[in-house]
């Protein structure tokens, strides 16, 4: 399996400064055109939650939506509604290190990475439909084991509506699929 990391191979360039987001984040983080930021989990889990629901609203037979959980015992939480997300796509692509396993779906692929894979430290998600792209990718500075609470864990991050960048990402992503 060829080893890529979204985070470097598409935005390690950039090296403006990263802003700290933390809790009190609202729905018109995902209109910002290009967020970059360090944040812990809640942060991200709200912010991959305002894109989800633009797929849920907004999906189609033509939309795509690819995930990268860590470790698929990550998905577990949100199983329900990445279900009903499956439901809204015509493929919805889910990365992580197979340490559980999840309910099959027709519209799902899982893509197992090895342990030490590069994206076993990226929580990714990116939305793939005619009218509206996004890319969310976020480098895990801390690793698993490093604290007793996992949400306490530190992400830099970047947050993309540009085509180039999910059609980059897409690109990468499909030389593992």
């Amino acid at each position: 399996m060829e080893e890529i990391s979204l985070f470097k191979n598409i935005f390690i360039e950039d090296k403006s400064d990263f802003r700290k987001l933390k809790n009190d984040i609202t729905p018109d983080i995902s209109n910002n055109p290009l967020l970059k930021f360090e944040c812990q989990i809640p942060v991200l889990e709200k912010i991959s939650y305002y894109i989800e629901e633009i797929v849920l609203r907004h999906g189609g037979k033509e939309a795509e939506m690819f995930v990268g959980f860590q470790k698929l015992s990550r998905a577990e939480a949100v199983w329900e509604r990445y279900l009903n997300i499956a439901d809204r796509v015509k493929k919805l692509y889910i990365f992580g290190q197979k340490n559980t396993k999840l309910t099959n779906h027709l519209n799902i692929n899982f893509i197992y990475l090895p342990e030490q894979h590069p994206l076993i430290r990226e929580w990714f998600l990116i939305m793939n439909l005619p009218k509206a792209k996004s890319i969310l990718v976020a480098y895990d500075l801390d690793g698993f084991g490093k604290f007793e609470n996992e949400k306490n864990r530190h992400f830099r991050g970047i947050k993309s509506n540009n085509p180039s960048h999910v059609q980059t990402a897409i690109n990468l992503l499909e030389k593992i699929t």
